[in-house]
């Protein structure tokens, strides 16, 4: 029983962080797609919170005389529930299903922002666990098979089969030099989705190279135009960034300027 509540755990919270980095790249998924995995992270991250509940509990009760690696492991614990809670809450105020003309630009910025401040929560608490996560997964998650019959005296002639014994694992260096490296390129493919500019000041050489698509979709040219992204996206679009001020459905952003 113990080994199916650590391969759970450990399933859960892959498929809880797989779906966190994936909801980063909005232009690969699209607004709808994003919307509802948004919703399915929010799902399973709270059957994670009551997966651990007793040990929320039991801190909870002693906080004030326990060690200070659960103090930390609490905090960290703490943060990353409560920045879930933000991302749903501040998703769900900008998305398609409640209007998101009405909704300004800084209910965006704190979307963004909240979901940055979790993912450094989340990748500083694979950090401080990485030999569990390391351990199950050789031990429970990919172990080759069934064990092997440990050494024992007079085997195979001693009638009494000796017990099976799974090898220990021993995680090391290079074990969470593995683990970390590969966290940390998908944190810096999310981050580069997640913090990708759109240049406010547009240069003039930009400017004229665009000038043939913006007249496209804003009906009209001028010598000062100034288009910020070419992609003419309409609503609702694939772009994170999306904004239609004036509701003649077209992004502001492609609009000359």
């Amino acid at each position: 029983m113990k080994t199916n509540s650590h391969q759970t755990k450990w399933w859960v919270d892959a498929l809880l962080l797989s779906a966190f980095f994936i909801s980063f790249l909005l232009d690969l998924t699209g607004v709808g797609v994003h919307q509802w995995l948004g919703i399915a992270i929010g799902i399973v991250a709270g059957y994670h919170l009551l997966a651990h509940w007793s040990w929320v509990k039991a801190v909870t009760g002693r906080i004030a005389r326990t060690t200070w690696q659960a103090h930390l492991y609490y905090v960290v614990d703490a943060g990353i529930a409560l920045g879930f809670l933000g991302i749903l809450l501040s998703g769900l105020a900008i998305s398609t299903w409640f209007n998101p003309a009405s909704i300004s630009a800084a209910w965006r910025e704190l979307h963004v922002d909240v979901s940055i401040i979790t993912l450094a929560l989340v990748v500083f608490k694979i950090a401080v666990h990485w030999r569990w996560i390391v351990s199950v997964a050789r031990k429970y998650v990919f172990a080759p098979g069934n064990p092997k019959p440990a050494s024992h005296p007079g085997y195979p002639g001693n009638t009494v089969a000796p017990r099976l014994q799974p090898a220990p694992v021993v995680a090391g260096r290079r074990d969470f030099l593995k683990l970390m490296g590969v966290v940390g390129v998908a944190s810096l493919i999310s981050l580069t989705s997640a913090l990708d500019p759109i240049d406010n000041t547009g240069s003039a050489s930009d400017s004229q190279s665009l000038s043939s698509d913006s007249q496209s979709y804003t009906g009209s040219a001028s010598s000062g135009c100034s288009v910020l992204c070419p992609r003419g996206c309409s609503y609702p679009g694939h772009c994170r960034r999306y904004t239609d001020s004036n509701g003649n459905g077209r992004c502001d952003y492609g609009e000359c300027a």
